[in-house]
C-alpha cells in the first residue's frame, strides 16, 4: 500500500507525541494525533501526548483498564500493562509498580537492556519488564491509537520518522529500532536526531526569514532539556552547489540531567521539611515523593498558571503510609508556587557569569 501520510513520533523520556501530515499536498499541514489512554480506572480520554509511564497492574485491577481498540479486538499489549496518564498518576501511589524513564535505561550499558529489571528493585510479586519491552509498549500504544483513528491507513504502511537523542550510542539506536519494529512500525522507518528535527521545524516555522538571519558558515547551538537528559548539539550551515545543508559538527556527552533531576531537587527539599516535622520515610516512600513533586511542579509551573485570580499558589503533596498504616500513616505538606520556582530557577540552576566554572570542594 502506498503511504498517505508522513508520521513523526517523538518518543520522549516523560511524554511521547505523534504528529502527521498528508503526503499528497505541498502545504505544511501538521496535525497532532489525539491519543486515547486510561486516565483512571474505567475512564478513557484522548490527549495530545502520551505520558511515557507503564503501570504493571495487579490481577484485581487489570480488567478496569480497557482501551477502545481492546473492546473489539485482542489487546495490543499485555492486559496488565497500563500506559499513559493513569500510569503516571499511579507513580505516586504505587511506585514499585510503575516504570518511568525507560528511554534513559536504553543508554545504560552496564545493565542488560533486554532483561526484566524495571521497575528497579521492585518486589518479587511484580512482573518486571525490560527497558526494551517498555519502549516497545509505548510505541505499540501509539501505533494502536493511530490505527484506531486511521483504519484505512495503517501505520505500518506510512512514512514514519522516529526521533532519537543525538547522543544515543549505536546500541541505544539499534534497541530503539528493534522496539519500533516489535511495535509494528514499518521496517523502513527513519531515525532522526532530535536536534536536527528541531532545526528543521524552526526553519519551516520561520519561512524565508531564516535566510536573512543565517548564512553558510554560521552555527546554531541546539539545547534540548528533556525529562531525563539534556543534549547539546552544534549544527553548522553549509552550501553545496547552491543548496544549503545542515551538518552536525559536535554533540555533547549524554547528560543524565533533566526534568527528573528538577523533580528530585524538589523531593529533597520537601523531604527535609517532612523530616523536620518528625516524618522519616523509607526508600519507596521517597520514590513516591519524587513522583508527587513532579506532579506538583507541572501543576504549579504550567504556562496557564502564571497570572490571574485562578493562579494556583500551592499544591498539596501527600505520601501514603506503608503496610497496616497505609491510610492512617499518610503524611502531607504544601509546596508553594513561589518556592518551587525559586528552587528550580535560582537554586537548582543558579545565576552565574558566562565564564564561571564549577569548583570542587
Amino acid at each position: 500500500m502506498t503511504a498517505r501520510y508522513c508520521v513523526g513520533i517523538d518518543l520522549g523520556t516523560t511524554n511521547s507525541v505523534v504528529a502527521y501530515t498528508p503526503l499528497d499536498t505541498d502545504a505544511a499541514d501538521l496535525s497532532l494525533l489525539s491519543v486515547p489512554q486510561s486516565v483512571a480506572a474505567g475512564q478513557v480520554e484522548s490527549r495530545d501526548s502520551l505520558p511515557s509511564f507503564l503501570y504493571i497492574a495487579p490481577d484485581s485491577e487489570a480488567a478496569a483498564y480497557i482501551l477502545p481498540w481492546q473492546q473489539t479486538a485482542a489487546a495490543t499489549s499485555p492486559a496488565h500493562h497500563i500506559i499513559g496518564e493513569a500510569a503516571r498518576a499511579k507513580a505516586a501511589q504505587s511506585p514499585q509498580r510503575v516504570v518511568a524513564t525507560a528511554k534513559s535505561w536504553l543508554t545504560h550499558s552496564r545493565v542488560d537492556r533486554r532483561a526484566a529489571v524495571l521497575p528497579w528493585q521492585a518486589p518479587d510479586e511484580v512482573a518486571k519488564v525490560s527497558p526494551l519491552a517498555a519502549t516497545a509498549a509505548y510505541l505499540r500504544h501509539l501505533a494502536a491509537a493511530w490505527n484506531h483513528a486511521h483504519p484505512d491507513a495503517p501505520l505500518a504502511d506510512q512514512a514514519v520518522v522516529l526521533t532519537v537523542p543525538a547522543s544515543f550510542d549505536p546500541a541505544a539506536r539499534d534497541l530503539t529500532r528493534e522496539a519500533a519494529l516489535a511495535a509494528g512500525l514499518p521496517s523502513d522507518l527513519v531515525l532522526l536526531e532530535e536536534p536536527q528535527a528541531a532545526v528543521y521545524r524552526w526553519l519551516q516555522g520561520t519561512g524565508e526569514q531564516w535566510r536573512q538571519e543565517l548564512k553558510p558558515g554560521d552555527s546554531m547551538l541546539v539545547i534540548d532539556v528533556g525529562g531525563g537528559t539534556t543534549d547539546l548539539t552544534l549544527v553548522r550551515l553549509t552550501e553545496t552547489d547552491g543548496n544549503v545543508e545542515l551538518q552536525r559538527k559536535a554533540v555533547g556527552n549524554h547528560l543524565l540531567v533533566g526534568g527528573d533531576n528538577m523533580d528530585l531537587a524538589l523531593a529533597y527539599f520537601v523531604a527535609q521539611r517532612l523530616e523536620s516535622k518528625g516524618h522519616a520515610m523509607d526508600p519507596w516512600q521517597n520514590v513516591s515523593l519524587w513522583h508527587a513533586c513532579r506532579a506538583a511542579k507541572e501543576k504549579l509551573l504550567a504556562p496557564n498558571n502564571t497570572a490571574g485570580d485562578d493562579q494556583k499558589q500551592s499544591h498539596t503533596i501527600a505520601v501514603l503510609g506503608r503496610g497496616s498504616r497505609l491510610i492512617g500513616g499518610t503524611i502531607s505538606t504544601e509546596l508553594g508556587r513561589d518556592e518551587a520556582a525559586e528552587l528550580l530557577l535560582t537554586g537548582f540552576f543558579p545565576n552565574c557569569d558566562a565564564d564561571a566554572r564549577p569548583v570542587r570542594d
